[in-house]
């Protein structure tokens, strides 16, 4: 007598329906759920003639700046992930004064679109809305109500780490930042930032405290080395981006400084980096892997285009070893 899907369920310890999503390719299933169908259908010889492999289309993502790590992480783990949503993925970089993108909307089936930039072309988001095509904005804001948004709260993040280096007796803290826009995540960090100094009396005063550019490590060096030439009053650095706080180390080691001892450095986003560098990065860690899952979830109901969620999950500090009490170091008279 041939096997049921209930039969194969019950061994597994999965409903019915996850069963046939399973070998059907209809839908997602867990790498626990599909481990467990394939050793009860071990378990009862039964052996499908096939599985399925739905093709449920492609999903863009749209691409910046590739010169960021956590960007290479999250490109990473949505090559890993997608494939168990059923969707292929395509990479298209988004090149100013230019109409390339469209190339690949006309040609490719692309059903689903990820933005990374939080300033992306007006012109771009218009045509994709024109397209009834799902969109969703990665760690960050979007000013673009028809898209989604899965972030963290970067206000709480930025105010919660000021205020650890503040627990610290870290009241004079440098800023390094991407430029402040609207309400992009650069701006909300640093309105958090002012929050947790204003609290305690101390006005963060932009035109002393602030350095923005590009968060890269260059850039990072590089905004430390002036405020250390124009021998600006410091104790600890906080930086929107690890690789700017690794690139302010640096800056701050050529000087004949030592972190933590004289200067205490935090940083955000947590990459894999982080924990690798000498000595060992204490940051604001963003879940990335918890990201892309929420991400690509979001595509799983692709007829409501116009049901817009915000998803916001939750950041933590990662205490490391760049960071520690204030010791009164006048760092230019060592």
């Amino acid at each position: 007598m041939p096997l049921t899907v209930r039969e194969i369920a019950k061994i597994a310890g999965v409903s019915p329906a996850t069963v046939s999503r399973y070998f059907s390719g209809s839908g997602v299933v867990s790498k626990d759920a599909a481990r467990k169908i394939e050793h009860a259908s071990k378990e009862l010889g039964y052996t499908p003639r096939f599985k399925k492999c739905k093709d449920n289309g492609i999903i863009a993502v749209l691409i910046p700046n590739l010169q960021l790590g956590f960007y290479g992480e999250v490109l990473k783990e949505l090559i890993e992930e997608i494939p168990k949503y059923n969707y292929r993925i395509v990479f298209i970089p988004t090149i100013p004064d230019s109409e390339h993108y469209k190339i690949f909307f006309k040609e490719m089936n692309i059903v689903g679109v990820i933005y990374f930039d939080e300033f992306i072309d007006l012109d771009i988001i218009n045509y994709i809305a024109s397209k009834k095509i799902k969109t969703v904005m990665f760690a960050g804001g979007s000013l673009d109500s028809r898209s989604e948004m899965v972030h963290i709260n970067d206000i709480a993040a930025a105010y919660e780490g000021t205020k650890y280096l503040i627990s610290l007796g870290h009241e004079k803290i440098i800023i390094l930042s991407d430029f402040l826009k609207n309400i992009g995540s650069s701006f909300q960090r640093f309105t958090g930032c002012k929050r947790a100094l204003n609290e305690i009396g101390v006005d963060l005063n932009e035109n002393e405290m602030l350095g923005c550019g590009t968060v890269t490590y260059e850039t990072g060096y590089r905004l430390t080395k002036q405020f250390l030439d124009k021998k600006t009053d410091f104790t600890a650095i906080f930086a929107f981006s690890d690789e700017m706080a690794m690139g302010g180390i640096s800056a701050l080691h050529d000087f004949g400084l030592k972190v933590p001892e004289d200067v205490s450095v935090l940083g955000f986003d947590d990459i894999a980096m982080a924990s690798r560098f000498i000595p060992r990065l204490t940051t604001i860690h963003q879940p990335i892997k918890e990201f892309v899952t929420k991400t690509l979830e979001a595509f799983q109901d692709l007829d409501n285009v116009n049901d817009k969620v915000e998803i916001t999950l939750p950041y933590k500090i990662i205490k490391r070893d760049t960071c520690t009490v204030n010791k009164g170091v006048n760092i230019y008279e060592k």
